[in-house]
């Protein structure tokens, strides 16, 4: 009996967990699309606010909230970084991400931009550039980001449900860093932010 109560707990747990992420992700969804639709990051023109609802997302998907392992590097080696246009950005490297998703082993650079040290805001925002087997077959075609802010713990939760485009997926009028080639997925990560945002999708 004893045995059996503490299974059902920890399904219960489980299930109050999913259910926390997806609560997260809704509320995430809802206020990154006001960023573009109140014009607040300056991406979409008048006109394309108009037509604007929301952000097209692929639904919540819990097998893409996982654990990962934080290995932090010891030195403080600087990558020079393609743009979307020919500037280069400079990162410098933060450490590694080691996780299991959909049963494969995967890892990702963590970087951070020398030139928001000072920032107020930002001074402590890490960025997770990564492609993977969806990029131009329903995300964006040149990858997609994921935020997380520093110090780092060693064991950490990863939500690919909130990831999220770069501006130049929206506009060309904006130079957006490239994401590593050894950041590339080799599944499809059908969970986060979609390639288009005309969506009147409600959540």
């Amino acid at each position: 009996m004893k045995n059996i109560l503490t299974f059902l707990l920890f399904v219960f747990s489980a299930g109050l967990c999913a259910q926390d992420y997806e609560q997260e992700s809704i509320d995430y969804r809802k206020k990154l699309s006001l960023e573009y639709k109140s014009g607040e990051n300056q991406v979409l023109t008048d006109r394309e606010k108009k037509n604007f609802g929301y952000l097209n997302f692929y639904d919540f998907d819990p097998e893409f909230v996982v654990e990962a392992r934080f290995e932090k590097l010891d030195t403080t080696e600087e990558l020079e970084s393609k743009t979307s246009t020919a500037r280069m950005a400079t990162y410098t490297k933060y450490g590694y991400l080691h996780f299991t998703l959909k049963s494969q082993k995967c890892k990702l650079l963590v970087l951070f931009s020398p030139s928001l040290k000072d920032d107020p805001e930002y001074y402590n925002y890490l960025t997770v550039e990564f492609t993977d087997e969806t990029n131009g077959k329903g995300s964006y075609k040149a990858g997609r980001y994921m935020e997380l802010r520093a110090p780092l713990s060693e064991m950490l939760i990863l939500n690919f449900n909130n990831t999220y485009n770069p501006y130049c997926a929206y506009s060309d009028r904006f130079s957006c860093p490239i994401p590593p080639a050894e950041n590339h997925l080799p599944l499809k990560v059908k969970a986060g932010v979609r390639k288009s945002f005309k969506s009147f999708r409600k959540f």
